[in-house]
């Protein structure tokens, strides 16, 4: 009897050993596998924020590219990086932003490709029948170029007849000195000349319910998000580098999102510095802010104006005079300056201020095309 109990006993003994070698194995199997598997999940999300930061960088900063591959370290911890690439790329005609992300965490390798378009909200106001477009009587002079043929954002003529006008008045027009008119007319692009090509120019003109006069209508008022006061109010938050001032001598360059200078009544802003992107505005409510003499920077954009007079330098958008009566009859430009339609540069600057957005945090919003792991 006490031979069976001591084999009994330790038969139990080696069955324990072994159901619990077993379960150590197990658990300890499991917890490799609970392990690996939250380097795995970390991995693929540091690959996927990643792309989301890229993304929003891009919203911010269209021109942003990373031709060659760029590092990124301490994802999330000491273990986790990525190595990234954002290039250009076209598939099936369409012209995409690729986003190439290969991450890490431990010996642990993930990645993210992402195909994305930059969208605009932005649109073309009514307001804008011309490379300028006035409420009042208007002339040129000097070497003045005024181009309503379609332009990229560096100045470049598309192809294509998208363009507009040269120049569009309520008022007279004249074009005296050796400047130059072209636009677009009945679907033909015709290059700056003088005299301007017949229908590249429109005087004379009567404005459907009466010419708006202030910035807030000019873009459509309510009915396109631009209730009285909106453009004042974006310029004074600073949103997206938006500035506000009543003397321009403040103002930083360049210039981003809305700029609105609300110069005293009767006031000018001389010898101007208008490099930048976005909205410009010069206008105060007696409607008669005079800018005069625009002698620096490329301004990429619209450029709203009570009074604008003698533009010198290069404007790639369009240009919006608001004053029916301006204080110098309205010489326009008088030297070696040039306004260059471009309906990228307006429908960007108007965009980039709508709350609207498919992706990103700030200026241009991106359309996710296709986003593989």
């Amino acid at each position: 009897m006490g031979k069976a109990v001591l084999i009994f006993i330790l038969g139990s003994v080696i069955l324990f050993t072994i159901i619990n070698f077993n379960m150590s194995t197990r658990l300890g199997a499991s917890s490799e596998n609970a392990i690996d598997r939250f380097k795995e999940t970390t991995a693929r999300n540091i690959a996927n924020s990643v792309a989301e930061m890229l993304l929003s960088k891009i919203a911010d900063s269209t021109a942003y590219r990373a031709t060659s591959a760029q590092s990124m370290n301490n994802v999330f911890s000491d273990s986790g990086s990525a190595k990234y690439r954002v290039i250009d790329t076209t598939i099936a005609s369409q012209n995409l932003i690729k986003i190439d992300v290969k991450s890490k965490y431990f010996k642990i390798t993930s990645s993210a490709t992402v195909y994305a378009q930059i969208t605009s909200n932005g649109f073309i106001p009514p307001t804008v029948k011309g490379a300028i477009s006035t409420n009042n009587p208007v002339s040129t002079g000097g070497t003045l170029i005024v181009d309503g043929r379609d332009h990229d954002l560096n100045g470049n003529l598309l192809a294509g007849s998208t363009g507009t006008l040269g120049i569009w008045s309520t008022n007279t027009l004249s074009q005296t000195g050796s400047s130059e008119i072209g636009g677009t007319a009945s679907g033909t692009n015709y290059a700056p000349y003088d005299p301007a090509h017949a229908g590249t120019t429109s005087a004379s003109q009567t404005y459907p319910g009466g010419y708006p006069n202030n910035p807030d209508s000019l873009l459509g008022g309510v009915a396109k998000g631009f209730s009285a006061g909106t453009l004042k109010s974006i310029a004074l938050s600073g949103i997206g580098g938006s500035q506000y001032a009543t003397n321009p001598n403040t103002l930083n360059h360049p210039f981003k999102g809305v700029t609105y200078v609300e110069l005293p009544s009767g006031t000018a802003w001389i010898s101007s510095n208008i490099d930048g992107t976005g909205i410009l505005i010069i206008h105060n409510s007696s409607t008669n802010a005079i800018i005069k003499n625009e002698n620096l920077g490329t301004f990429k954009g619209l450029i709203i104006a009570d009074d604008i007079i003698h533009i010198h330098t290069t404007i790639i958008g369009a240009v919006i005079g608001l004053s029916p009566h301006p204080s110098e009859g309205n010489s326009i430009g008088n030297g070696s300056g040039g306004i260059f339609y471009s309906q990228q540069a307006i429908t960007d600057a108007i965009g980039s201020i709508l709350s609207s957005s498919n992706h990103g945090f700030a200026k241009h919003r991106m359309s996710i095309i296709n986003w593989y792991e």
